[in-house]
């Protein structure tokens, strides 16, 4: 069965999330009323307990508002949205009307924690091969989500199919997606991959990232 492309329309991004102070950040009020003529004075009792210290107000102090502040509704806080389905629909958001996505739009950790087994494609332009590259640094590495996990055997002819499914995407603009058999070292296994265009400009795709998985 051939790769298959899949049309997208473009989404308009949601409205930031709204978030409510928590009802212990609202002060009440620090003092209690008191009468205009109380004494200027402050009534320690025995240093063991503090129980029944009072602090009376000054003659002609300022006195408190005699209208308490508004306390806002409490709700619930609204969560982000949830997390794409796929590495498509990963991509369609990330487009915001583009043809495609930028290669620095993607969150490479993102991509390690909701698709481990992706890897990224670079095209080869005016000839030249396309070559695989490491979608972090060596530093982010060491704290990142592992973006193998095991469940793949990227053996010779999985990797060669991962090209095939990269050139299809890259001449097609848009994501592809393929299903297909392979021999491993754990017997024969089903494998699916969908890969996505990337590209700096609107009319050149300089990267493909690809996401295989278990079918």
């Amino acid at each position: 069965m051939g790769p298959r492309s899949f049309p997208f329309r473009t989404r308009t991004p949601d409205p930031e999330p709204e978030t409510f102070a928590p009802d212990d950040e609202i002060a009440g009020p620090l003092y209690s009323e008191g009468s205009d003529d109380a004494p200027d004075d402050l009534d320690l009792p025995d240093t063991a307990s503090l129980t029944g210290i009072s602090i009376r107000r000054k003659k002609n102090a300022m006195a408190k508002p005699s209208v308490q502040p508004t306390r806002p509704e409490v709700g619930i806080v609204r969560s982000e949205r949830a997390a794409p389905r796929n590495i498509a629909e990963y991509w369609d958001r990330l487009r915001k009307g583009r043809r495609w996505p930028q290669r620095g739009d993607i969150d490479a950790k993102q991509i390690g924690m909701h698709w481990p087994n992706t890897l990224l494609m670079k095209v080869g332009l005016n000839g030249d091969p396309w070559r695989f590259e490491s979608l972090i640094s060596a530093i982010m590495r060491g704290g990142g989500q592992s973006f193998h996990n095991g469940e793949v055997e990227f053996n010779s002819m999985v990797m060669e199919w991962i090209l095939s499914i990269g050139r299809t995407a890259e001449r097609a603009g848009k994501p592809v997606e393929d299903v297909d058999n392979f021999p491993t070292g754990a017997g024969d296994i089903r494998y699916r991959a969908m890969a996505v265009p990337l590209g700096d400009s609107e009319a050149t795709v300089t990267y493909v990232l690809c996401h295989v998985t278990k079918a």
